[in-house]
Parts: structure tokens; C-alpha cells; sequence
């Protein structure tokens, strides 16, 4: 019965510290991904190139791409889902950006991506994600979903702004551009 005790109480002291370090991982995966949109939308005007934040739902990671030469989007292959066996998939005029990481970044444990909402697209949950930011200062109008891992309503919802780049966070899920629906 003791030792009983002794768990128990390990459990009531050690739990809500863990929870409260899962809570700080996903304020901090908010905070690091406005700051990396930032960024992007700026190198995007200030190297006049277009570029764009890939997201995998699958393996729950996300890395930075630019074109290699200056083309249109409609004259290239959107690739979101993953092609079928035996198949190649379209080559693509986007490659990683290794300023920004070497490879694909994981998300820290305890937090994960729950959606991309774009006007076009709608909501994709699966396979990869694109938000493309334009020389002109413009980007792709969408809102990224960050959501506490194994958690229903403890998630955020990161709106980009498409005219400012501006990043309006909210400690909610919405599901509209109007910023007001839940």
C-alpha cells in the first residue's frame, strides 16, 4: 500500500509538469512557424523568387522550397499526393532550400500538423501541403493548424494573411478566412 502511495503521488507531481512541457512545445512550434513565415515571405521579396513551405502529413515534417527559374505556377505539376507505384513522379521547377534546413524538419513530439485550410484547395490533411509566397509580397491566403498531439481541443490556428504576410494567431480552430468561425 505504500508503494502505492508513493506512485500515486510521484504520478501527481510528475504528470501536470509533463503536460505543461507538451503544452510550452506546441507554443513554441506556433511561435518558431510565424517567425519561419516571416522569413519566407521576405526572401521571397528580397531575392524575387518564389517560394514555398512544404508540409507532410504523413511523416509530419515540413521544409522550405524555391524555384529554380522563374515560371508560372499553372506551367508546373503540383504534386500533393504521392504517385502510384511504378510511376515517376512529375519532375518539379521548386528544390529544397537549404538555407533554411538540410533536410526535412520533424515536428517536435507532442505536436503535430492537423490541416492546411486554402481558399483553392480547401482542407488537406494528407499527403503534402503547399502555401507559395510571391516577389510581389503576396502569398497564398490559408490557415495552418497546430495541434497538441492525442489532444481534441488544444490547438491553434495560424491564419497568413495574403495581401501583409501578416500571421494571426488564434488559440482556436477556425475553419473560415472571415477569422471569426469556429
Amino acid at each position: 500500500m505504500i508503494v502505492m502511495a508513493i506512485i500515486a503521488m510521484v504520478m501527481a507531481i510528475a504528470l501536470p509538469s509533463i503536460q505543461r512541457i507538451t503544452g510550452q512545445r506546441i507554443n513554441s512550434s506556433t511561435r518558431k512557424f510565424v517567425g519561419l513565415i516571416r522569413t519566407v515571405r521576405n526572401d521571397a521579396v528580397l531575392l524575387s523568387g518564389i517560394y514555398r513551405l512544404a508540409i507532410d502529413f504523413e511523416k509530419q515534417t515540413y521544409w522550405i522550397e524555391n524555384q529554380r527559374e522563374m515560371r508560372l505556377l499553372t506551367d508546373q505539376p503540383v504534386q500533393t499526393k504521392k504517385p502510384a507505384k511504378g510511376k515517376e513522379p512529375e519532375p518539379s521547377n521548386f528544390t529544397h532550400s537549404p538555407k533554411y534546413s538540410k533536410e526535412p524538419v520533424p515536428m517536435p513530439p507532442g505536436v503535430v500538423f492537423d490541416g492546411v485550410l486554402k481558399e483553392r484547395e480547401g482542407l488537406v490533411k494528407e499527403g503534402i501541403a503547399y502555401v507559395h509566397f510571391f516577389p510581389n509580397g503576396f502569398n497564398e491566403q490559408a490557415i495552418l493548424y497546430l495541434k497538441k498531439e492525442g489532444a481534441k481541443n488544444i490547438s491553434y490556428s495560424l491564419f497568413i494573411r495574403p495581401t501583409s504576410g501578416k500571421v494571426d494567431i488564434y488559440p482556436e480552430r477556425i475553419t473560415s478566412f472571415d477569422g471569426g468561425s469556429k
